[in-house]
């Protein structure tokens, strides 16, 4: 065997090590060689390096069967953290997580994101903010991921945000040029993909919906995040569902999220209550009133959603779809209309989830992108109940 060949079995060997310990929380080095089989030498100087590195730690088991108190070892999930960030037209969501995911600092700015060269200073003068208000730790920032509403391509570059207007524009370069450390660009929706994989949902084929601004949609096939040939898949807000319909900003007409995003649905209602505009709070306010325009123009809505769900399905049979819309989290009987409205014998999922992770989906899905990779892991599996 040549150095390269080992060297590659003992980085295998400590994915493997290091992905069970983040999946079962802690264990000890005995359970470690059974669940893994490797053998007990092997974990041994596995794990000798991961607590040299501060990657793992050791605790006492609470209780005794009898002997010696078990030691288990567990992430050291304060060794490091990272940035997630969700540029969207009208504002930006910033997360800053530990290795777990758990919150650390949480922020939402509004701000009109249409100017790239005034978006990317905010950008960098808020992410510096955030790593000098990080707790001390062995490995600090360990990275940014940072979530677009729009076309990137598969090396990270902006070639077309429809909202906010940037036009090849390359954002990764200037941040990881300002602090040094590595920097994820990709699409929204492939983030809050992303994101239900690791803390929610462990299925093996499913799509991830976001329904905001725009549309999207994440797909993961066996496990893995499909982009497609430039990273451009999961367009799927700009499939027609209306011939000759209303005029999108990519440049077609009859685009679905022009009749089934949030944004779409608020336009309406102002539109009906002659209002020049209303928030998710009024709505959320008056489907408690049961306020019958309200409940009316959810009920379209549905019926919109359902037209290209139904298309998703049939394209990808996926075994869950999940749904990220604020609305459908304030209304779920929104799921059983959509539901009754595939009731086709041509439909095959088998279950259709609002995402309990909504608004914080793409941020979440950044942090976790980064965790992956400064842990060097293959999968991750942060489970929430």
């Amino acid at each position: 065997m040549n150095t390269g060949d080992h060297t590659l079995i003992k980085n295998i060997n400590r994915q493997i090590i290091l992905e069970k310990i983040i999946e079962t929380g802690s264990i000890s080095r005995a359970q470690l060689s059974k669940v893994t089989g490797l053998n007990k030498a092997t974990i041994t100087s596995q794990i000798a390096v991961l607590l040299n590195d501060r990657i793992v730690i050791e605790t006492t088991f609470d209780k005794s069967t009898g002997g010696r108190k078990p030691i288990l070892l567990s992430l050291n999930t304060r060794a490091a953290y990272a940035i997630g960030i969700d540029v969207d037209r009208e504002h930006i969501h910033f997360l800053l997580t530990d290795l777990e995911g758990n919150v650390i600092t949480k922020q939402c700015m509004g701000m009109d994101t249409t100017s790239f060269e005034s978006t990317k200073k905010v950008l960098k003068e808020k992410i510096q903010s955030l790593i000098d208000s990080t707790p001390c730790s062995a490995y600090g920032v360990v990275g940014i991921g940072i979530g677009i509403h729009g076309m990137v391509d598969k090396n990270e570059k902006i070639t077309f945000a429809t909202h906010s207007k940037w036009k090849n524009v390359d954002l990764k370069d200037y941040l990881r040029t300002a602090f040094n450390i590595p920097v994820f660009i990709d699409n929204n929706t492939n983030f809050c993909t992303y994101a239900e994989k690791t803390f929610y949902v462990n299925d093996s084929n499913l799509v991830c919906l976001t329904t905001s601004t725009g549309i999207g949609l994440g797909i993961v096939i066996d496990n893995v995040l499909y982009k497609g040939l430039h990273g451009f898949a999961g367009e799927i807000g700009h499939m027609i569902i209306e011939a000759d319909g209303k005029q999108c900003g990519c440049g077609s007409k009859g685009c679905w999220e022009l009749y089934a995003s949030e944004k779409a649905f608020l336009e309406n209602l102002s539109a009906e209550k002659n209002l020049e505009t209303c928030s998710l709070r009024e709505v959320k306010q008056w489907i408690g009133q049961k306020d019958a325009v309200t409940l009316e123009l959810l009920k379209k809505l549905s019926k919109y959603l359902s037209i290209g769900i139904n298309n998703i399905i049939n394209i990808f049979n996926p075994e869950t779809i999940i749904i990220n819309s604020q609305l459908i989290s304030m209304y779920p009987e929104m799921i059983r209309r959509i539901e009754s409205e595939l009731s086709s014998g041509m439909n095959d999922y088998k279950r259709i989830l609002y995402s309990k992770l909504c608004k914080d989906a793409c941020v979440l899905g950044a942090c976790a992108i980064v965790i992956k990779h400064f842990l060097n892991i293959s999968d991750l599996k942060l489970m929430k109940e």
